[in-house]
């Protein structure tokens, strides 16, 4: 089989072809080529319309041979022959008597309607290649929207597998779509490979049980699909050790370490929980700050400085109750008798202090401590004398309660 121009359209076609899918011209069988120009065109004629190279009788053999070429062959030798014929000279002319074929003889006209003319069989044949050409369209573009069509199902694979990350869609990409373009199996290949050896190192990381461990793997893998569950097991293990801790700085470094962990809320119960029992440094201090500054007020009969200790208002002062401050300090003067030359007071620093939760962060607080008053007489000496005091403290830090019993020598 060769691949030829259509003499009648320039169209490439096979020379096996039985006629022309672009112009509908018979081909096999019909044309020759030109052995000195290489033009191929159509055998009926007897010189190359390019060349002119005039084709001898035996070189009028069609490209393709076959039954039907064989016949045209035989049918051009006897052309030929009887081309080669000697006319007949002063041939007398003969009175045409002959009536018009079928005219009186019904079997010759059958015989004669029976032939098919030549312009009638070329058509028949331009009809039958454009049918011909008509079908190799429709199949080609059949052909055509099955593989547009097959081309749009791998692409939305490819897309569905790249943005998963279970290895089982990934596989079977690989699987149902070898064919597909070299780029996206590549790629698939490579997301497959990298989801494994996430999930391999996730596994060792599970089994170290490490918050080093997971915190590297978060930084190794940040689009990991357990990243989240990564994030999770750090938050319950800084929650755990906060917890056996059980102290008010371990827990407000977990809240720091995980502002939007999973035990936030739990961790600001159990920091209020430890506040309203525990006693912070900064509380002792404020408590011997307030009670050794009342005492030396006392002793420095100091009404203005007295009276900022105390709340207007005290539920119980020695024993009176509702007292003022005006009931403090008349208390003040009472114990500066007409002997006494000074007088000083000293808390021993004994401290027990019980807390109470009052409202949000808002603390009252019981007291409970020694104190020595020193007294100097007008003949210049000194008595000392020791009380037990308890007094209760309130939100704003100032006395509302105040009693002392006086301990014996």
């Amino acid at each position: 089989m060769a691949i030829i121009k259509c003499p009648e359209c320039g169209h490439e076609i096979s020379d096996k072809a039985p006629f022309c899918p672009s112009c509908g011209v018979a081909i096999a069988g019909k044309v020759v080529e030109c052995p000195k120009c290489g033009k191929v065109y159509f055998s009926e004629l007897s010189e190359c319309p390019q060349c002119h190279y005039k084709r001898p009788v035996a070189d009028k053999t069609p490209i393709v041979e076959n039954n039907n070429a064989v016949n045209t062959q035989e049918t051009e030798k006897t052309t030929e022959v009887e081309i080669m014929k000697p006319k007949e000279v002063n041939e007398p002319k003969k009175v045409n008597n002959e009536q018009p074929v079928g005219a009186n003889n019904p079997e010759e006209a059958s015989d004669e309607s029976l032939k098919t003319p030549r312009n009638s069989s070329r058509n028949n044949k331009i009809i039958i290649g454009a049918v011909v050409a008509i079908v190799a369209v429709v199949i080609g573009i059949g052909c055509y929207f099955y593989y547009s069509i097959q081309s749009d199902k791998e692409l939305q694979a490819y897309n569905y597998a790249m943005a998963s990350n279970d290895p089982q869609v990934l596989q079977s990409y690989l699987d149902q779509y070898s064919d597909a373009p070299e780029a996206h199996l590549d790629s698939i290949q490579s997301h497959l490979d990298l989801i494994k050896k996430t999930q391999q190192d996730w596994t060792n990381v599970m089994i170290s049980n490490s918050k080093s461990a997971l915190e590297d793997y978060i930084a190794q893998h940040p689009d990991s699909p357990y990243k989240a569950i990564a994030i999770h097991k750090i938050d319950s293990i800084d929650w755990q050790t906060a917890q056996q801790q059980n102290t008010v700085e371990a827990l407000e470094l977990y809240i720091e370490q995980h502002s939007d962990g999973e035990h936030v809320e739990d961790a600001n119960q159990m920091i209020n929980s430890l506040n309203s029992k525990t006693i912070q440094p900064e509380e002792r201090l404020m408590v011997n700050s307030i009670y050794g500054g009342f005492l030396k007020s006392l002793g420095d009969k100091d009404e203005e400085a007295l009276t900022s200790f105390v709340n207007p208002l005290l539920t119980n002062f020695l024993g009176k109750t509702n007292a003022t401050r005006s009931d403090v300090v008349t208390f003040m003067h009472k114990i500066y008798k007409s002997d006494v030359k000074s007088m000083a007071w000293k808390s021993l620093g004994d401290y027990t202090i019980n807390k109470k939760n009052v409202g949000d962060n808002q603390y009252e607080y019981s007291v409970a401590f020694s104190a020595i008053q020193t007294i100097v007489g007008q003949d210049d000496n000194a008595t000392e004398v020791r009380y037990k005091i308890t007094s209760t403290l309130n939100n704003e830090g100032r006395i509302s309660d105040f009693n002392m019993v006086r301990l014996a020598e």
